[in-house]
């Protein structure tokens, strides 16, 4: 089975800082698939809510979902390993966008992931189209420095 292969970005537009903790780490002493999409959940959520944000509100009525994940596990990942999550938010159509993460750690890339976002409404739970206020303000940000997450502190 061929396997997909995807693409570091030139650029993108927030960085995150984490250290793998106790709960990210599987049974095989690593993160795993399901760990590193419940990191990358952290941080979609931070990404969000610096823009005024969230999941369950992008303004209009709206939210998104997750439609499609991609990841490449490059290099394996360790409790205490202190990681950069860098994000960017890509191809805008009028009801979706791609969030676009490369994972890196001792100045190597980790992973690359790739997720689709489609907007719905909240209320009928079908596919609507991006707001304008989210359109503008996704255009518009500028490089951003998230930083951790209390939860994730030691």
């Amino acid at each position: 089975m061929p396997r997909i292969q995807l693409n570091a970005l030139q650029a993108y537009n927030f960085s995150y800082y984490y250290k793998i903790n106790v709960n990210d780490i599987n049974l095989w002493g690593h993160v795993g698939i399901p760990e590193i999409i419940a990191i990358i959940h952290v941080v979609r959520r931070d990404v969000l809510r610096s823009l005024g944000f969230d999941e369950h509100d992008l303004g209009d009525n709206s939210a998104l979902i997750i439609a499609d994940v991609a990841i490449n596990l490059i290099k394996e990942l360790h409790l205490d390993d202190e990681i950069i999550i860098e994000t960017a938010i890509g191809e805008i159509g009028n009801k979706s966008f791609r969030f676009f993460h490369k994972v890196c750690h001792d100045n190597s890339i980790a992973a690359i992931i790739e997720m689709g976002a489609v907007v719905i409404d909240r209320v009928n739970r079908k596919s609507t189209f991006i707001s304008e206020e989210f359109l503008n303000k996704i255009a518009g940000f500028s490089d951003t420095i998230l930083q951790e997450s209390s939860y994730h502190k030691n």
